[in-house]
C-alpha cells in the first residue's frame, strides 16, 4: 500500500509499507526515511502510485495518533493562520511524539585500560550523556583526538531514534520566610525567596523568566533553602462522585466568570455528569501556573479518571496518557499541546482562562485558543465552557449576541478604592494606612512592570527604546543590564541604544517596589510581590501601585487589558483593592470602582466597531520590500488597508483589516504573486 505522510517541513511525500491492521491507516504515526535519517510523520491518506517511493520504516503505535475530527480541524486552523498544515500539526502535538533517527557517538564495550588522562576524559563524556552528536563532540574537544578513539573502537557510532527530553524542575521555598531572610546577605537572592514566598511549586522556567538567574536557584537549592520536584505524575486513588442531584451550568456554551475555587465548583457537575455518562472532557489551560490547584482539586474527586498532557508530564507517560484517553471516558488537562488529543466520546471543552496571557500561542503563530476550543467544540458536537477571571472583549461579544450564556460572578466584590498618586510616589499615605491596617492579613503588592524601572535619555529627551523592535527598554538592577520585554534584545552597556548618551531613571518596576517596601515596611511572610494578578491565589488586601503604565502601550487593546487587569486584581481580593493613579477620573478607574462592568464592555464594543477593529473585524500584517503590495492589497483584499514604513526594519508594513474568510484565500494569491518581496505574514498579529 502507498500512504500519504503529512512531515514536519510540511511536505505530503508517499512512501509504500504494509498495512495489517484493522480500519484506515489515517492519523497513524510512521517512521519514514529522511536525508541521512529519519523522522516522523502522520498518514494523511492513500494513493496509487508506488513507483521509485521510499519504504516507511515502522508503525511505532497500537493505536491513530489522532483522528479525523482532528485532522480537519487542524485543516480549518492553517486556513484561518496562514500556517501550512503540517508545520501547524506538528507544532501542537506534543514533542515527545517527534522521533528523529540520529547518528551519535557512543561507548564501546572495551575496557579503558591505557587510556592517556585527555582520553579518559572524552570516554567518560559520551558515557555520561549516553550518546553524543560527532559534530558536538568535535566542537567541545580535539577533533583528532575524537577520531582516533573512534578508529581504535574506543568510541563508536551508533544510529538511534531519540526524543525531546521535556523534564520540567520545579522549586519551593522550604524555609519559612522569617527564618530564611536573616540567614542570606545577597539581595538578589532575598527577592528571590520573596517572590517564592506563598507560591507553591514554580517553574524553573517562570523563575527565570521574571529576572532571577539560575546559578541563585541551585545556590539556594544546595544550601537547603529550596527543594526541587520534577513533578512525576502519579494518580490518586479515589471515588468518583455522584453527579445526580449536583446543579449543571446550562447551555451548549457557556461563560463562567468568578472566583477560582467557585469556578472549580461550578464545573465540577458538568465533569462528572459527561463521566457518568461515558463521555470525556477537554480542559486545555493556557497557563500552567493554575496546573498545580486545578489538578489538586479534580484529582482528589476523579481518581484514575483525570489524564494530564502537558509539558511537565515525562515523556514515556505523556505517550501513556495519550493512548489512555483514547480508550476510557475521563477529564484530560493540559496545555495547548492537549488540544488534538482523541479523548473518548468527548462530551464537554473546557478552555480554563480564556483572558489568561497564554491564550494567543505565540509558538503556533499567535493562534488563539478561544477559537481553536470552539472550532474543536463544534465539529465534535461538544458542549462549550469559557471560564475567566475577567471576561475577554471578544467572549463578552458572544454574550451579547446571545452565543455563550454568562454565569457569575455570584458573590458580592470588594470594596474598590482610588488613590491619586504623585508621579514621585511608590506608596501613598493612604497605601501605608491600608498596610498597617492589614498588618497581620495577606497582602498583595502588584506591579504591572518588570525589572527596575524604564530609562530616560536626557539628549534625546525620551525614553530609550529597543533598537530591534521599538518597545521602551527596561532597566534590571538586580541584573544590571537594558533588556526589551518584547523581543531577546539585551545590553550590558547602560547607556542610550540612540545616542550612547547615559541613562536615568524613570517610573518604577517590581524591583523598586520590592525594594521601597523591604526599607520603609519590612518583608515578612504576609507580604507578597507580584506583575500579575495569579487566579488561583487570592488576598485580603491588593495594592496596584502604579496603574498607569499599561496605558501607554501603544494598542488599540490597551484599554480592554487595563481594565480586565484590574478586574482580576479585583477577583483576587477578600477585602480591599486600593489603586494608586495619576489620572483617577479616566473611565477604566471609574467603571472599575462603581463595578459597572457591562457599561464599560459595551462601551469599548461601540468604539471598536466604529474604528473597525477585532473582534469586528480581523487583522492581517504584511511585511514587504515593496510598496507596491499596498495597492495590490487595497485592490484585491480590502479597501480598509495602511501601509507605512519602518525604518528600523527597512520594510514596509501593511496592515489589513478583514471581515470574511474568502479573504484568506485571496492573500494566498498575493503571496504567489509577491512571494519573493514578502517577508513576513501574520493573522492577528497584535
Amino acid at each position: 500500500m502507498v500512504f500519504r505522510v503529512l512531515l514536519p517541513s510540511g511536505r505530503v511525500k508517499n512512501f509504500k509499507g504494509e498495512w495489517n491492521r484493522d480500519g484506515s491507516p489515517i492519523g497513524w504515526r510512521v517512521l519514514v526515511p529522511s536525508g541521512e535519517g529519519g523522522t516522523t510523520g502522520i498518514v494523511v491518506g492513500t494513493s496509487g502510485d508506488s513507483q521509485g517511493i521510499d519504504e516507511i520504516i515502522s508503525f511505532p503505535d497500537s493505536a491513530p495518533l489522532i483522528g479525523q475530527v482532528q485532522l480537519s480541524l487542524v485543516e480549518e486552523l492553517s486556513i484561518d493562520y496562514l500556517i501550512p498544515k503540517g508545520r501547524l500539526l506538528f507544532k501542537l502535538l506534543p514533542s515527545a511524539f517527534i522521533w528523529r533517527e540520529e547518528e551519535l557517538v557512543v561507548v564501546s564495550s572495551r575496557e579503558m585500560a591505557g587510556l592517556d588522562r585527555l582520553s579518559r576524559e572524552v570516554f567518560e563524556y559520551v558515557k555520561r550523556r549516553r550518546g553524543v552528536k560527532l559534530e558536538n563532540l568535535r566542537k567541545k574537544y580535539d577533533p583528532k583526538l575524537v577520531n582516533a578513539l573512534i578508529s581504535k573502537g574506543i568510541l563508536r557510532r551508533e544510529r538511534r531514534w531519540t526524543y525531546p527530553s521535556l523534564e520540567v524542575s520545579y522549586y519551593r521555598l522550604k524555609l519559612p520566610l522569617k527564618e530564611a531572610l536573616p540567614k542570606l546577605r545577597s539581595a538578589d537572592k532575598r527577592r528571590l525567596v520573596v517572590f517564592l514566598s506563598g507560591r507553591g511549586w514554580v517553574s524553573e522556567e517562570e523563575i527565570l523568566s521574571w529576572g532571577f538567574k539560575r546559578s541563585w536557584i541551585r545556590d539556594l537549592e544546595r544550601r537547603g533553602f529550596l527543594e526541587i520536584t520534577h513533578q512525576s505524575v502519579v494518580s490518586k486513588e479515589a471515588k468518583v462522585e455522584n453527579w445526580e442531584g449536583l446543579k449543571r451550568l446550562g447551555g451548549e456554551r457557556t461563560l463562567v466568570w468568578d472566583r477560582f475555587d467557585r469556578v472549580l465548583e461550578a464545573l465540577l457537575p458538568n465533569v462528572l455528569s459527561n463521566l457518568g455518562e461515558g463521555r470525556s472532557i477537554l480542559m486545555l489551560l493556557p497557563e500552567t501556573s493554575v496546573l498545580g490547584p486545578v489538578r489538586e482539586f479534580f484529582s482528589e474527586r476523579l481518581g484514575d479518571k483525570l489524564i494530564e498532557v502537558h509539558s511537565g508530564v515525562p515523556p514515556k507517560k505523556l505517550i501513556e496518557n495519550w493512548f489512555r484517553a483514547e480508550d476510557t471516558p475521563s477529564l484530560v488537562i493540559g496545555s495547548y499541546i492537549a488540544s488534538l488529543c482523541p479523548a473518548k466520546d468527548l462530551g464537554l471543552v473546557i478552555l480554563f482562562g480564556e483572558s489568561s496571557p497564554g491564550v494567543r500561542i505565540k509558538a503556533v503563530g499567535n493562534l488563539d485558543m478561544r477559537r481553536l476550543a470552539y472550532l474543536l467544540a463544534k465539529r465534535t458536537s461538544s458542549s462549550l465552557i469559557f471560564s475567566t477571571q475577567a471576561p475577554t472583549l471578544s467572549s463578552y461579544r458572544l454574550v451579547q449576541e446571545g452565543k455563550m450564556e454568562l454565569k457569575g460572578p455570584t458573590e458580592e466584590l470588594p470594596q474598590v478604592e482610588l488613590v491619586e498618586r504623585k508621579a514621585s510616589e511608590i506608596l501613598t499615605e493612604e497605601a501605608y494606612r491600608e498596610i498597617e491596617k492589614h498588618r497581620d492579613r495577606k497582602i498583595l503588592f502588584l506591579v504591572p512592570k518588570q525589572g527596575y524601572s524604564y530609562v530616560y535619555c536626557p539628549r534625546c529627551e525620551n525614553l530609550a527604546q529597543c533598537p530591534e523592535c521599538g518597545t521602551f527598554l527596561t532597566y534590571s538592577q538586580n541584573r544590571e543590564i537594558l533588556y526589551c520585554t518584547n523581543c531577546s534584545y539585551k545590553s550590558e552597556e547602560l547607556l542610550c541604544p540612540e545616542c550612547g548618551g547615559d541613562l536615568e531613571e524613570l517610573g518604577f518596576g517590581i524591583e523598586k517596589a520590592v525594594e521601597v517596601v523591604e526599607r520603609n515596611v519590612g518583608l515578612s511572610e504576609n507580604l507578597h510581590f507580584a506583575t500579575y494578578p495569579l487566579w488561583s491565589e487570592s488576598y485580603d488586601l491588593t495594592l496596584v501601585l502604579s496603574a498607569d503604565g499599561m496605558r501607554s502601550v501603544p494598542s488599540y487593546r490597551s484599554e480592554e487589558e487595563h481594565f480586565t487587569y484590574l478586574t482580576k486584581a479585583l477577583m483576587i481580593t477578600r477585602e480591599k483593592l486600593l489603586v494608586q493613579t495619576m489620572f483617577p477620573q479616566e473611565d477604566v478607574f471609574t467603571s472599575l470602582k462603581k463595578k459597572s462592568f457591562e457599561d464599560f464592555y459595551l462601551k469599548e464594543l461601540r468604539k471598536r466597531e466604529e474604528e473597525a477593529l477585532p473582534p469586528f473585524w480581523r487583522l492581517l500584517l504584511i511585511k514587504t520590500s515593496k510598496k507596491e503590495v499596498g495597492g495590490y492589497a487595497a485592490k484585491f483584499l480590502s479597501p480598509k488597508v495602511r501601509t507605512s514604513f519602518n525604518p528600523r526594519e527597512g520594510l514596509y508594513e501593511i496592515l489589513v483589516r478583514f471581515r470574511e474568510r474568502k479573504t484568506l484565500w485571496k492573500v494566498r494569491q498575493l503571496l504567489k504573486k509577491f512571494g519573493k518581496d514578502i517577508i513576513e505574514v501574520k493573522v492577528d498579529p497584535f
